[in-house]
């Protein structure tokens, strides 16, 4: 926890914000207006709750304000107020010395307007209990209006590489909340371990879900197995604990590559099933890809209606990225199959592949997201781009009329060097707090149409150089 609360102060003072610095708030909210004096959250406090359908995001702030106050005061109070008018995800925050009123149309807004109102006061507020009861919980007055610039706010957690415990998970679920971050990505399949119960599909996580050692960047082994996956309780009680937090939880399975797990433990679904294959233990960019076969495609399509029961999400990953086509070009099967679908490269036969499976979805209800490399063959129908190779792939995406998510590597992956730090993916890349929180996501010479097509942004903690909690944190 002290180091949750460095974190928060870090971010704090990293941000450089436009208002005074008694308005520590993160991200910086589009206006507000300072006001003389402060408002005490104390016993004498207590929390008016007038539309039922903030009742439950009320009694979530109460739970973790505890240590300020039993809210059974009489003196001051909070208000949640429905108030029509605004924006799904827009509030606005008065404070005064007696009154902390927080207003909004739906919940998301109401649920960002206490949020906002929680880092107005010290940072011991996020303590489990009180620690000091010298502590007094002081907000200073303002009047916030405020609304996020994207609908799409992300947040990549790789559990793929290493696997990190639900209550883990949830940890950077409340970190998402806080900054008010409303899209949980969340990697779950991998080369090097298959994390979901699929109940169809039981060798998935009793082979594909562990891997014999990891090896680092000298491709050592350290003789320890590494494994684990999430039942389907897990994820319903991960899902259901982001709900109450206004953040949707994106499933992503990752096709046609980063698949040796699935491959390792159902054989069938590679283009060579009599060769032998094994989880991996190092990182990097394998050549075992799914086969575009009918067993392949039944497979998938049954994952993800095992899927479609735990993450309502409208939004799915399919991953699309680093799929070498080595394997097609030797496959014989893949070979008559491109000479009947009347196409000339690999490439194009990975299009199929993903075009198959985004149809599926797309029957489902579900809009498609993928990594930038879907924009290469074009044939998915209104998809979203996640454009994490710089801003090349956006320009492209955008100038097709395509709507793009910006995840450049260099600005938004969080296991970039932030400081003399031996173990990353890339040694080239210094990435700073600053450099991350100061970076907006547009096309520079294409900004009209950015404005209009680029949907929101994405950070991502990939774990390859990421083995535990304290780490990630």
């Amino acid at each position: 926890m002290k180091r949750f609360i460095l974190f928060i102060a870090m971010l704090a003072a990293a941000a450089n914000l436009a208002a005074a610095p008694r308005y520590d708030i993160v991200p910086t909210p589009k206006k507000l207006v300072a006001a003389e004096g402060y408002f005490v959250l104390d016993k004498n406090t207590s929390m008016v709750v007038e539309d039922a359908a903030f009742e439950e995001i009320a009694a979530d702030f109460k739970a973790q304000a505890r240590n300020a106050s039993s809210f059974n005061g009489k003196k001051t109070r909070i208000v949640l107020r429905k108030r029509e008018g605004f924006g799904k995800e827009a509030y606005k925050l008065t404070v005064t010395p007696t009154e902390v009123l927080i207003e909004a149309s739906e919940v998301n807004g109401a649920f960002y307007g206490l949020q906002t109102f929680k880092q107005l006061l010290p940072a011991e507020i996020y303590q489990p209990s009180a620690l000091k009861k010298a502590v007094k919980f002081m907000a200073p007055c303002c009047t916030i209006d405020d609304e996020p610039e994207f609908w799409y706010r992300g947040f990549l957690f790789d559990s793929g590489r290493f696997f990190f415990p639900k209550e883990e998970i949830m940890k950077f679920i409340d970190l998402c909340a806080m900054y008010k971050q409303n899209m949980f990505h969340w990697h779950l399949t991998e080369d090097q371990g298959w994390r979901i119960q699929i109940d169809k599909y039981p060798k998935l996580t009793e082979v594909g879900a562990w891997r014999k050692e990891t090896a680092w960047h000298s491709g050592i082994g350290n003789g320890i197995p590494h494994g684990g996956f999430y039942t389907k309780d897990d994820i319903r009680e991960v899902v259901e604990y982001a709900r109450k937090r206004c953040v949707t939880v994106i499933p992503e399975v990752e096709i046609p590559g980063h698949s040796t797990a699935a491959i390792t433990a159902y054989p069938e679904l590679s283009c060579f099933p009599d060769r032998h294959y094994e989880v991996e233990t190092r990182w990097g960019i394998w050549k075992n890809l799914y086969a575009p076969t009918a067993t392949t495609f039944r497979f998938l399509e049954d994952v993800f209606t095992e899927l479609f029961e735990l993450f309502p999400s409208p939004i799915y990953h399919i991953g699309g990225d680093e799929a070498p086509k080595d394997v097609y070009k030797e496959s014989q099967y893949c070979q008559d199959l491109m000479t009947v679908l009347g196409i000339d490269s690999e490439e194009e036969l990975q299009t199929f592949f993903v075009k198959r499976i985004g149809d599926f979805l797309r029957k489902h209800g579900k809009t498609v997201i993928g990594w930038d490399e879907i924009l290469d063959g074009g044939a998915l129908e209104d998809p979203i781009a996640m454009s994490y190779r710089g801003h090349a792939p956006a320009a492209r995406g955008i100038r097709r009329g395509i709507r793009v998510i910006l995840t450049p590597n260099r600005w938004c992956y969080l296991d970039n060097k932030q400081e003399d730090q031996p173990d990353h993916i890339d040694q080239n890349v210094f990435m700073p707090l600053k450099k991350v929180y100061n970076y907006y996501p547009c096309v520079d010479s294409l900004r009209e149409l950015s404005a209009k097509y680029i949907v929101g942004y994405e950070t991502c903690l990939w774990t390859e150089y990421v083995p535990d909690n304290a780490t990630a944190e």
